[in-house]
């Protein structure tokens, strides 16, 4: 059983999360950004979806899995549209299909991390 203030611990490091890409997502020139935040954006984008779906499942232990995938989905085809309408961005589907590739393997790094002893009150 998770504790309230380790709850609300996870609600503010997947807001603060989410607020930091939606700025990444949405810069005018993120080729500018420095090599180590550009070097891959299909591999960001999946980094960024592990990481927003671990959070998410220990922020809001009370969300099913579905529920969670399904609004980082939508949120995913959000990012997608509004770059669509930047002049200096564009949409890419291959953006989405790393998002939820980022979804199942964070699914599977959950799995993984409530088999471990030291771990199991955490990810339970």
């Amino acid at each position: 059983m998770k504790l309230p203030l380790q709850t609300t611990f996870f609600k503010v490091l997947f807001f603060t999360a989410l607020t930091a890409i939606s700025i990444l997502a949405f810069l005018p020139d993120y080729d500018a950004l420095p090599p180590i935040v550009s070097f891959s954006d299909l591999l960001n984008h999946t980094i960024a979806f592990v990481v927003l779906f671990i959070l998410a499942t220990l922020g809001h232990p009370s969300l099913l899995v579905k529920q969670i995938v399904y609004a980082l989905v939508i949120y995913a085809f959000f990012i997608e549209a509004v770059q669509y309408f930047l002049p200096t961005r564009f949409a890419s589907w291959s953006d989405i299909g790393a998002d939820v590739a980022g979804l199942i393997i964070g699914y599977g790094v959950m799995i993984f991390l409530r088999r471990l002893p030291y771990t199991k009150n955490l990810f339970s």
